[in-house]
C-alpha cells in the first residue's frame, strides 16, 4: 500500500477541488432532503392532541343529546304499555280517532 502525505502547502491538482465541491455540494443536497423528513418525522403532537380533544368533545355532545332521545324514547315506551290516559289522548290528538257515536269538531 502507497502512502503518500499531502502538505497544505503543496498546490492542489484542478481535478482534487472538483471532487471537494462536488463533495460539498452533495453533503449540502443530503442536508436539504434529511431536515424535511426530520421535521415530518417529529410532527408536532400537540397540534394532534388538540384536533382530538376538539373531537372528543363533539363526540360527547353527540352522545348527549342521543341519551336524551333515548331517554324520551324510553319514557314514552313505559307511558305506553302502563298509562291508559296517555294511550287515549295519543289516539284522540295524533292519530285523530273518536269513541263511537262521539263527534269531533276541529278548527
Amino acid at each position: 500500500m502507497n502512502y503518500r502525505e499531502v502538505r497544505a502547502s503543496e498546490p492542489q491538482s484542478p481535478w482534487e477541488g472538483w471532487v471537494r465541491a462536488f463533495l460539498k455540494l452533495g453533503r449540502f443536497i443530503l442536508l436539504l432532503l434529511i431536515v424535511p423528513v426530520v421535521y415530518v418525522w417529529c410532527e408536532n403532537p400537540i397540534d394532534t392532541q388538540n384536533a382530538m380533544r376538539v373531537k372528543l368533545e363533539q363526540l360527547k355532545e353527540q352522545r348527549d343529546v342521543l341519551q336524551s332521545d333515548r331517554d324520551k324514547l324510553l319514557r314514552r315506551m313505559e307511558w305506553i304499555k302502563n298509562d291508559n290516559a296517555y294511550l287515549e289522548m295519543a289516539a284522540r290528538d295524533r292519530l285523530h280517532l273518536q269513541k263511537e257515536g262521539e263527534f269531533v269538531l276541529r278548527f
